[in-house]
């Protein structure tokens, strides 16, 4: 198979099927430095909530800490394993300080 195609499957060791992803863009991503992104938790998913806006950074490892975007907005740690979807993910600033 060549090619990335969102309906596309493959099969996987066990013999079903599962889906390809679709990869829109590569974005470089490490524990110092923090990005702008939406983030969408399993808990927002499963209210029908859309994702918040936020200050993210890639840390401690299996975390991401969280700011909400906006005046007084408190900081969160969450697991990796919580979060279903970041979007819209940008670099705001190098090195974090």
């Amino acid at each position: 198979m060549h090619g990335i195609c969102p309906r596309a499957r493959s099969p996987n060791r066990v013999g079903g099927y599962r889906p390809v992803m679709h990869v829109e863009a590569v974005v470089q991503v490490n524990d110092r430095d923090t990005y702008r992104a939406s983030i969408r938790t399993r808990t927002a998913a499963a209210a029908g909530r859309p994702g918040m806006e936020a200050q993210v950074r890639f840390f401690p490892p299996g975390f991401v800490t969280v700011k909400g975007v906006g005046p007084g907005a408190p900081v969160s740690v969450i697991s990796a394993a919580e979060i279903v979807d970041v979007t819209h993910l940008e670099r705001v600033q190098i090195g974090g300080d």
